[in-house]
């Protein structure tokens, strides 16, 4: 806690030198969110429901979206962008010099701290749309939609983790982040808009339901949007979650492992 202490000390002080920037990418987050409200305001312009899901459904998706993509760009994809760099350069030596867990110590040393807007903006948009729905914020489905979104973040990780891997054996591979968004983009609609067998896809090959739509599924409470979502009882998909990030985790340091057995340094 101490060194995660001390990377966040330092992110912060890099921010506040620059102040302006700051202000700047935070009219940018709240353009992007504006534009994602417009596509929702788009569609039920025409329609009252999707697949089941309202409007009230799809603010909370779109909140939950812009979580889980500001999580993923405060921590997990700047530290993964830097282990490529480390790998490709020779660098990631200095890293295994240390006293530290290595897997540990790439995981946390830049922190984007602006970020955290991203998780304002979607928890506020998230909150609207249940306080739209049915008028107040479910205890019971948030306690349970904070545990599912946690394995999210885990599952997104341990996905990160293995893409970074690959770079012990490939030079360049910066190309996967922007495969990575890409497919990302389709958790912006809940997965039963897709075919059966893209649904399966973003179930269990890419994990995207597990990220956006069974999340904010659980924090709609809605069993029957549940089962049509391809999950489980509400009660139950958070321990299916976390199950489901556990073993993406253990395979991630599995690989992790064996890729830096491959690594030949700087001096190579």
């Amino acid at each position: 806690m101490t060194l995660m202490g001390l990377y966040f000390r330092v992110s912060v002080q890099n921010l506040t030198a620059y102040r302006f920037d700051f202000w700047m990418r935070l009219v940018v987050s709240m353009m992007h969110l504006a534009s994602e409200l417009m596509i929702v305001w788009t569609i039920f312009h025409n329609t009252d429901e999707v697949r089941g899901w309202r409007w009230q459904h799809m603010l909370i998706l779109v909140g939950v979206f812009r979580m889980v993509a500001g999580g993923i760009r405060i921590l997990i994809v700047p530290n993964m962008r830097k282990v490529l760099e480390d790998i490709r350069e020779g660098t990631l030596d200095f890293v295994l010099l240390k006293p530290v867990n290595a897997q540990f110590l790439v995981s946390i040393r830049e922190v984007v701290v602006y970020r955290v807007v991203d998780l304002v903006l979607g928890a506020s948009v998230a909150v609207y749309g249940c306080i739209t729905l049915s008028g107040h914020v479910p205890l019971k489905e948030a306690t349970l939609f904070a545990l599912t979104l946690a394995a999210a973040f885990f599952i997104v990780y341990a996905v990160w983790l293995m893409l970074a891997t690959l770079c012990f054996w490939f030079v360049r591979v910066q190309n996967i982040e922007m495969i990575f968004w890409n497919v990302f983009e389709a958790g912006r609609y809940p997965i039963v808009i897709y075919p059966p067998w893209v649904q399966w896809t973003l179930t269990f090959i890419l994990p995207l339901a597990f990220i956006t739509t069974f999340p904010a599924a659980v924090l709609i409470g809605d069993e029957g949007l549940l089962r049509q979502s391809g999950a489980m009882a509400t009660w139950l998909l958070p321990i299916w979650a976390a199950g489901f990030a556990v073993v993406m985790l253990v395979l991630s340091n599995r690989f992790w492992r064996y890729g830096l057995r491959h690594y030949a340094g700087a001096s190579a």
